[in-house]
């Protein structure tokens, strides 16, 4: 199963370098795929343990401000509140909440250079100017992610926290959260966040690849609206309805940003390059005229009964075919009326077609009397 999936993503590498004009990943074996993957990962995990050993120091301030979240919720009025609010049934969870909460930190702060690596493998055979280009996407990138991370941070965790408080104490139940169970629930929601607010950079990557346009984005943004909310009802943390609109909402805007950003690339290719955007226009149309088809239409109804009442009246107005003269009359021989059935009787065979009779030996020896016999002597 892995090795199908790897062979899948080689295949979309080489089109993305093949897209791109390079020639140094064109038709590369999988073993040179491979070892590019096996590159990226390492550098990827390197980084993190680094930036983990570094963010471990500070282990103390960064569990303080994963603690103001309940702050801003109003559940504790201060920082020293928040750390008694929250109990330990665990020996180790002290200690894996500041790994915990180290690498959630560490993710934050070299989100540029995991970006720029996992660019660096999806994005091959980029010319050195376009390198150069990478640097402002990398940059939007990083700020959108710190930007999702900070609106999961300031808005929606203090209100996820409340809601889940208010609905325990609707039921009757006193709240009493576990240490490990409030830092888990707190990072994963930051990261998530700002994972999501990805979307844009993922999208503009793929306009730019031609993988999507302006047209396609535009006539297909119901479709979007719908996978956007499956995809926040997917990794959003909590089940409830509040957080998954809180996530999906922001995307909605990023995602209409990235139709309007796209319809302004499109505006300044079609300015550069009208030549090829006429052979598109023209090779469309020509397709379009060839596959006519009632189904491709957008104002198709197959429910609609009109093709059916025209054939129908195709059928009555042609005239019916009348024969020049009436066929001649066959005349059939009258049948025999034997008396039985007739199946079960064998035919009359014909003695010159019968097979012959073996003879016995008496009748040979017979045979042979009669013609020495009949012999002169």
């Amino acid at each position: 199963m892995w090795s199908g999936i790897l062979q899948k993503v080689f295949k979309v590498r080489e089109k993305v370098a093949l897209n791109l004009g390079g020639k140094g990943d064109e038709e590369k074996p999988f073993l040179e795929h491979l070892e590019d993957l096996r590159t990226m990962i390492v550098r990827i995990v390197m980084t993190l343990v680094i930036s983990t050993i570094i963010t471990f120091v500070f282990y103390k301030e960064l569990f303080k401000g994963i603690l103001y979240p309940l702050v801003l919720s109003g559940l504790v009025k201060s920082l020293e509140e928040a750390q008694g609010y929250l109990i330990n049934t665990g020996v180790a969870g002290p200690f894996m909440m500041a790994i915990n909460v180290s690498l959630i930190a560490a993710v934050i702060i070299s989100f540029p250079l995991l970006l720029i690596y996992l660019l660096q493998f999806i994005l091959p055979g980029l010319k050195p100017k376009e390198k150069r280009l990478l640097f402002p996407a990398i940059g939007i990138g990083t700020g959108l992610f710190l930007g999702g991370a900070a609106f999961a941070y300031w808005v929606v965790l203090p209100k996820a926290l409340l809601f889940f408080d208010q609905f325990a104490e609707s039921l009757g139940a006193k709240q009493m959260w576990e240490l490990s169970e409030y830092i888990t629930f707190s990072t994963r929601f930051i990261l998530v966040f700002g994972i999501s607010f990805e979307l844009p950079v993922i999208v503009m990557a793929l306009v730019k690849l031609d993988f999507l346009n302006f047209k396609l984005m535009k006539s297909t943004w119901r479709h979007a609206l719908v996978a956007i909310t499956l995809f926040a009802a997917v990794i959003t943390p909590t089940p409830d309805v509040l957080t998954l609109m809180l996530m999906s909402g922001p995307l909605y805007v990023l995602y209409a940003i990235c139709v309007w950003l796209a319809y302004i690339l499109e505006k300044k290719d079609r300015a550069a390059f009208p030549e090829y955007y006429a052979e598109i226009e023209k090779d469309e149309k020509e397709l379009e005229q060839s596959t006519g088809d009632d189904w491709d239409n957008e104002n198709y109804n197959p429910w609609s009964s009109a093709d059916d009442e025209d054939d129908t009246k195709a059928d009555y107005q042609a005239p019916a075919a009348t024969p020049s003269a009436p066929p001649p009359e066959v005349e059939k021989p009258e049948e025999e009326y034997l008396g039985e059935d007739q199946s079960s009787q064998m035919p009359d065979e014909d003695p010159a077609n019968a097979p012959t009779r073996e003879m016995t030996l008496e009748e040979l020896a017979r045979e042979d009397e009669k013609r020495s016999g009949d012999a002169p002597k």
